[in-house]
């Protein structure tokens, strides 16, 4: 079973192209020594504009690292190289808003015309993440996996949709705090068919099911460049 961690980073004082610099330099290479670590990506802000949906800022990099178990992922997150390299590095630890660090379980579904779910290959990730509180997480999610991603997968033009289930998100009962209660991301080729998906007929029924979410603190939408950097073997 696939696990990522993610590590997503607001910093209003540090530029994206600084932040890459930066994350491609020592803090790859340690990933590259660590056991299990089978991939890294890096997501960094597409240029362009999108449909207003809330008022988070764009973070100014989301790197994904993709590790064969929850063991492996727990105990990189839990690793004081990394803490330093990725969390309190003071290259950017005086400037950042927030950094965020979530394991999660990766789920991929069907798209139609596609006997089973494509490889992520487009590079436009448009990257959705719902944060508590929330009164009961494995309800919420239950819901939402069952009834958001087909409709998703109406879009015109999807490559790929996935959700990240937070670990041991069916034991957590309630969020009090505005921990992570599930991720999703849908990609395209480009900021067009973007736009294009989000201006559909398939808009009015995401909108319709949303307003039966359970209530839950805040979300955020952006739209995100992503690119490998790292795969274990090549």
């Amino acid at each position: 079973m696939k696990v990522a961690v993610f590590v997503t980073i607001w910093a209003l004082g540090i530029s994206p192209a600084d932040l890459k610099h930066y994350h491609l330099g020592e803090p790859l290479t340690f990933l590259k020594g660590i056991p299990g670590v089978k991939m890294v990506e890096y997501y960094s802000p597409y240029p362009g504009d999108l449909p207003k949906m809330d008022d988070v800022p764009s973070p100014v990099s989301i790197v994904q690292i993709d590790l064969a178990s929850r063991e492996q992922a727990q105990a990189l997150v839990d690793d004081s190289d990394f803490q330093k390299l990725f969390v309190g590095n003071p290259y950017f630890s005086a400037s950042a808003d927030k950094v965020r660090v979530e394991i999660v379980q990766p789920v991929q579904y069907d798209i139609p015309g596609h006997a089973s779910p494509p490889p992520r290959t487009a590079a436009l990730s448009f990257v959705v993440r719902y944060y508590g509180p929330v009164d009961n997480q494995a309800e919420f999610v239950d819901f939402y996996t069952k009834h958001h991603p087909p409709l998703l997968a109406k879009f015109p033009d999807i490559r790929n949709v996935l959700c990240y289930l937070p670990v041991n998100y069916e034991q957590s009962g309630s969020i009090g705090d505005d921990s992570l209660i599930i991720g999703n991301e849908v990609v395209f080729d480009n900021l067009d068919a973007l736009n294009a998906a989000l201006a559909s007929d398939a808009m009015p029924a995401l909108i319709e099911d949303s307003k039966h979410f359970a209530e839950y603190g805040y979300s955020t939408h952006h739209a995100m460049y992503r690119e490998p950097v790292y795969s274990y073997g090549q």
